[in-house]
C-alpha cells in the first residue's frame, strides 16, 4: 500500500494536504520538487483544550474542524490523510474536503475502514475506488467531477448530524 501511495506521489503536481500521515510519506513528498505541501500533524502531547486542534508544519495550530476558513475553495490539489487519526472529526473533514479538493483524496488505515462515511462522497457525483491489502486498506475519492456548494454542504451536514444522533439515541434505548 505504501509503495503504491509513493508511485502516486511521484506522479503529483500542486499544493498537498496532509493530516496525519506517516514520515515515510512525508519523505517522498519532500523529494517530489513539484508540490508545496501543507502538513497536519496531531498534538505530540495530549491537552484536554486542544483536542480539536492540530499542527501545521509552519508551527501554526489549527482547529480541525475550521480547514475551510485556512485554505480557498478548490485550492488543494491533493489530500493524503490517515483514517485513524481523523475518524473523530470525519463530518468536518468530509464538509471541507469536498470543499478544498479538486483531484483526489487518499485515506489509508492499517485497520479496516468504515465505508459507510466514505460511500458518502457519492453524494457529489465522485468516484471511489477502494483497494484492500494484507493488513492496510487504501481508498481512493476522485473529485474531478464533483460538484458542490455551500448549501448543500450545510444541508448534508445537518442531515448527518441528525443521523448520528438518532443512531446514539438507538445504542442508548438498545444496549
Amino acid at each position: 500500500m505504501f509503495n503504491f501511495l509513493l508511485d502516486e506521489i511521484k506522479k503529483m503536481e500542486g499544493n498537498v494536504l496532509t493530516i496525519g500521515i506517516n514520515n515515510k510519506l512525508i519523505d517522498g513528498l519532500n523529494k517530489n520538487k513539484k508540490v508545496s505541501v501543507y502538513e497536519i500533524k496531531p498534538f505530540e502531547k495530549f491537552k484536554f483544550f486542544q483536542k480539536k486542534k492540530m499542527n501545521m508544519s509552519n508551527g501554526q495550530t489549527i482547529n480541525i474542524k475550521k480547514l475551510s476558513k485556512y485554505f480557498k475553495k478548490n485550492s488543494i490539489d491533493y489530500i493524503i490523510c490517515d483514517y485513524e487519526q481523523i475518524i473523530k472529526y470525519y463530518k468536518y473533514v468530509f464538509k471541507d474536503s469536498i470543499y478544498l479538493n479538486n483531484k483526489k483524496i487518499f485515506f489509508y488505515a492499517s485497520s479496516d475502514i468504515d465505508y459507510e462515511y466514505i460511500l458518502k462522497y457519492k453524494r457529489y457525483n465522485s468516484i471511489i475506488d477502494i483497494k484492500e491489502y494484507d493488513k492496510n486498506n487504501l481508498v481512493i475519492v476522485d473529485n474531478k467531477n464533483s460538484k458542490t456548494n455551500k448549501f448543500k454542504n450545510i444541508i448534508f451536514f445537518i442531515n448527518d448530524t441528525f443521523n448520528n444522533f438518532l443512531d446514539f439515541i438507538s445504542n442508548i434505548l438498545v444496549g
